[in-house]
């Protein structure tokens, strides 16, 4: 009898660690099925053969008040169990993430939301990764579903499915295959521009095309040097635009994939037939983007001004003066703006600050002067109001060092440095200024967020519209697999194994009464 209850306890006592040995394989490893299924059922053959061995002893308890008692328990719990699992099911496929870090490292950008909801069909994301590669990687993607619970994410371990990886031609060890809409798009590298940017690859056909003028000074995009715009062909590219280069003397027509054309900052005169090139552009309804700088010398660009004109927008030739917001030390030569347009869509949601080394102003031509063009124009940037700006036009009071409101000559505050035209055939940005994003100030990230998110609303692509630097990569912050483990046994073992003791001793206190 003594050996007999010996075998008992100890079959008992492994019968309940291999029922813990369950739980912990189908939460920590779901996917190895043959293993948890084969403890599963081993576990559950084991508790069968002790029911069989102490059938005698079960006969009789099960007709006593105390099984009475605890069959009400057992309904108890596992009602209990139902509700905490329907609300564990809808939490699950209803994901809310609360980010309180300060820069909000841990959530997605405007852009990305904006990109996810623009997203109808659905979003698969399939991981293919060793198991340890793939943890930072499920991380990252999770938060994507957070946002957008219809994506789904599934786990392809390579080791294991060596036909799936020849059937998606996988060359790298971590790579996120995205299926949509009947197609594919690969990502290797592991971050939010790079699955962002993999997402409106695949929601669309191509990438617009934007096409920068070069020959005439203007800052060439590769270029290495401070005067050079090659931090803003890597972000423009980062943004998923196709950016190539165009000489207009070269030319008869911009080609017709061009969704828009980009004139930063010209140094010489465009020639006649390069003005009606782009004039021939606009009238196919391409959209523009262009900047002219001041040059109080004299006047090389007036032929580019008068082209302006017919959109209902003037760049004028002078040095917009600011003297109640500026840049320390420039004496209000450079504008420093920080008061937008939320109604635009370019600045609706704009927080930061940008400035504008010697910029021009621009103004509006009213309707009544251009009644036949249809189309709205806006400001993107202000000065401050007069007297504390003005648009000075002396350039011996430049020399000098002594700038001063003239009547007549100068034009008082406040007064616009960028401008957008948005019209039933073209959408043009005008600004007054090329300068504010050469490489030289590629740490004022505010400076390229303007510039980018003008760039995509000229292209048409308003979702791609965020107030997040594009090229910062910011990656949430991932929980370590000892960290992990401790995140288990704490809330999936030890804890309910308190629970569970607790709810025994109350349960035979009650009884003892």
């Amino acid at each position: 009898m003594k050996m007999k209850n010996w075998y008992n306890i100890v079959l008992t006592i492994i019968n309940s660690i291999l029922y813990l040995v369950v739980v912990a394989l189908w939460i920590s490893i779901p996917e190895e099925l043959t293993l948890n299924l084969a403890v599963s059922a081993v576990t559950m053959g084991l508790t069968v053969f002790l029911m069989y061995l102490n059938r005698a002893g079960l006969a009789v308890y099960t007709q006593s008040h105390h099984f009475k008692k605890l069959q009400e328990t057992l309904i108890f719990f596992f009602l209990m169990f139902c509700i905490f699992g329907l609300g564990n099911y809808w939490a699950y496929k209803h994901p809310k993430q609360f980010d309180f870090s300060v820069i909000k490292i841990n959530s997605l950008s405007d852009q990305t939301v904006n990109v996810l909801n623009e997203m109808k069909e659905p979003i698969v994301f399939k991981m293919f990764a060793r198991k340890t590669e793939s943890l930072p990687w499920m991380a990252l993607l999770e938060i994507y579903r957070t946002e957008k619970n219809s994506i789904q994410i599934e786990k392809i371990d390579i080791d294991v499915r060596p036909d799936l990886v020849g059937d998606y031609q996988i060359s790298d060890a971590a790579t996120l295959v995205i299926e949509y809409n009947g197609k594919r798009q690969k990502v290797t590298e592991r971050d939010e521009l790079n699955i962002t940017n993999g997402l409106i690859k695949i929601s669309r056909n191509n990438d617009p095309v934007v096409y920068f003028v070069q020959g005439h000074g203007e800052g060439n995009i590769g270029s290495e040097e401070n005067e050079g715009l090659k931090f803003i062909y890597e972000a423009a590219k980062n943004s998923a635009l196709d950016i190539r280069t165009i000489n207009l003397l070269t030319t008869q027509e911009i080609p017709f994939d061009a969704k828009a054309l980009v004139l930063w900052g010209p140094k010489t005169k465009l020639q006649p037939s390069e003005i009606g090139v782009v004039k021939r552009f606009l009238e196919r309804k391409g959209n523009l983007m262009v900047a002219l700088d001041p040059d109080l010398n004299g006047d090389l660009h007036e032929n580019v001004r008068e082209l302006l004109r017919n959109y209902k927008i003037i760049i004028r030739n002078d040095l917009v003066m600011d003297r109640k917001s500026f840049v320390n030390g420039s004496n209000g030569s450079i504008p420093l703006v920080n008061h937008f347009d939320h109604d635009n869509p370019i600045t609706k949601s704009f927080k930061g600050e940008i400035f504008f080394p010697l910029v021009a102003s621009l103004e509006v031509i009213p309707d009544e002067i251009l009644p036949g063009v249809k189309g709205e124009v806006r400001s993107l940037a202000d000065s401050s109001p007069f007297p504390d700006s003005w648009g000075e036009t002396s350039l011996k009071e430049m020399a000098e060092q002594h700038m001063t409101y003239t009547a007549g000559a100068d034009k008082p505050g406040p007064l616009s440095m960028a401008m957008t035209y948005d019209g039933p055939d073209n959408r043009i940005a005008a600004f007054g200024n090329s300068t504010f994003v050469i490489n030289a100030y590629s740490k004022f990230g505010s400076n390229y967020i303007l510039f980018l998110n003008t760039l995509s609303w000229a292209v048409g692509e308003d979702r791609l519209i965020s107030f997040n630097l594009p090229i910062v990569q910011s990656e949430p912050v991932f929980i370590s697999a000892p960290q992990m483990g401790i995140i288990f046994y704490f809330s999936v073992l030890f804890s309910p194994l308190v629970l569970f003791g607790m709810a025994i001793f109350m349960y035979r206190r009650k009884r003892d009464k």
